[in-house]
């Protein structure tokens, strides 16, 4: 198989899979972070058109065929994780009653107690048809694209969407308006930009920001003689920064200190790279050192200006949360503690997909109080890790890691080092790191954006390391 020319035309398929893929993301992040309901369905049903895009890409002909089927055995521990969540599907363990004019669940027990059940079997199916499409959908860019330009510009549309929603969110915050300047009411209002909650805008914004980034230090390698500012660097630096203030200006704690870390790693990049072309050309490192720093200080100056408001509104409930009777860190604790609990009564395969927010009042009862009830009433465990141990065992959250870090270590002998590699895949362990205290992957948009950018970190390595060796074999697993 001839390597792959940037200016080859590309295949029908490799047009329906980048068409696919970005309908799938744009349509989860505008549309209310693809977190209502009926927006939840319709992503669900056209993420599952990339089963036709898998098995297409499986029957491709010659190389590119093998090169697809080569991998078809990744998929295994996502075929394990459906099998499981089916099988709880199955196997309820709460019944459905009527009391005092209302329906409720109760705990009644599985019919078959040592296999894998669920305590409301529909939602855990909606859940599924969700998550396996959505992760299906992400895995087609292992299988499909041929070439690195695909990829970018997959990349560069997914920046420019976020960049735009970072955009649109801040001037709707900035001007006090409610989800889409008005035109709609937002149930949180700790809202931003399209998100109902502005903790999943922060997770959405750290893997397109890493992403910007990555894009600026790819248009920097590129880089040949010409004058570097009249490229798409200087946009790329637009983007960065534009897409990290709407952190502060959302309000989002968490947000801002995981843009501050993309941010240091950008600016230690950066200054690296200067040092390094400086002393090539014997020349003085300090004087771009300077100007740099000095536009990264004009540039939080600024951005501490337009966010003031949201600044101050979050720093003085901090305040008021630490002087009250209870931490905002203790809460947390006695939830993650009472989580755990509830975990190990079904350590091996959990209480099923999407059970959480039911199964918690076995550990805290509903209260008969209705003014207390957010004391012990539930919908997510404010810990994405936790919450899978609880809803899948142990055996449904090793599979689920299995799902990404297979392919990762299929691929671990290729290039890691460039800047569209290392940068999403920088966005994608901050957000997984996220999860641990927060629950990012709650939100559709994060949860495609993750598997879309690890997925593409992924094929980009691939096909980069193939160029950069002169191979023209196609990219087999490192284990086949």
């Amino acid at each position: 198989m001839k390597p792959v020319a940037a200016s080859d035309s590309e295949t029908w398929l490799e047009k329906l899979t980048f068409f696919h893929v970005v309908i799938l993301w744009v349509g989860s992040s505008w549309v209310y972070g693809g977190n209502i309901w009926w927006m939840r369905t319709a992503l669900s049903a056209w993420a599952s058109l990339g089963l036709i895009i898998t098995v297409a890409a499986f029957w491709q002909p010659g190389d590119r065929g093998r090169d697809a089927r080569s991998r078809a055995w990744w998929l295994l521990p996502w075929l394990f994780f459906v099998a499981l969540v089916f099988a709880s599907a199955a196997n309820p363990s709460f019944e459905r009653m009527n009391a005092w004019g209302s329906s409720v669940l109760v705990n009644t027990g599985a019919a078959h107690p040592r296999l894998p059940s669920s305590v409301d079997p529909a939602k855990t199916l909606a859940e599924l048809w969700f998550c396996a499409s959505a992760y299906l959908s992400a895995f087609n860019l292992l299988l499909v694209p041929r070439s690195r330009r695909f990829l970018q510009r997959l990349l560069t549309v997914g920046a420019v969407s976020c960049l735009l929603l970072a955009v649109f969110g801040t001037l709707q915050k900035l001007m006090a308006h409610d989800l889409y300047f008005g035109a709609a009411h937002s149930p949180n209002r700790r809202f931003f930009s399209t998100f109902l909650y502005n903790n999943h805008w922060g997770a959405f914004m750290i893997l397109w920001l890493a992403v910007a980034a990555g894009l600026i230090f790819h248009h920097a390698t590129r880089w040949r003689g010409r004058d570097l500012w009249h490229s798409a660097f200087p946009a790329s630096i637009l983007a960065v920064l534009l897409i990290a203030a709407s952190a502060p200006v959302s309000a989002s704690r968490a947000a801002t200190a995981m843009a501050l870390i993309v941010l240091s790693v950008v600016i230690g990049h950066g200054l690296s790279r200067i040092i390094t072309l400086r002393r090539a050309e014997h020349r003085s490192i300090w004087p771009p050192i300077a100007a740099l720093l000095l536009f990264v200080a004009m540039t939080l100056g600024a951005v501490g200006w337009i966010a003031q408001r949201s600044i101050n509104e979050r720093y003085a409930e901090t305040r008021r949360v630490i002087a009250g009777e209870k931490s905002l860190l203790g809460g947390r604790l006695e939830l993650y503690r009472d989580t755990w609990k509830l975990a190990m009564r079904q350590p091996v395969f959990g209480w099923g997909l999407e059970s959480y927010g039911t199964a918690f009042y076995l550990i805290r009862p509903r209260p008969l109080q209705p003014n207390r009830q957010y004391e012990s009433s539930y919908t997510e465990a404010h810990s994405d890790w936790l919450q899978s141990l609880t809803e899948t065992g142990f055996v449904g959250t090793t599979l689920a890691v299995l799902m990404g870090l297979i392919p990762i270590i299929g691929l671990a002998r290729r290039s890691w080092s460039h800047p569209l590699v290392f940068y999403p895949g920088l966005g994608c362990g901050l957000v997984a790191l996220y999860a641990w205290i927060e629950f990012p992957f709650a939100n559709g948009a994060v949860l495609i954006s993750f598997w879309i950018l690890l997925f593409t970190a992924l094929r980009y390595s691939c096909l980069h390391h193939r160029v950069r060796e002169n191979s023209a074999e196609p990219c087999i697993p490192s284990s086949s």
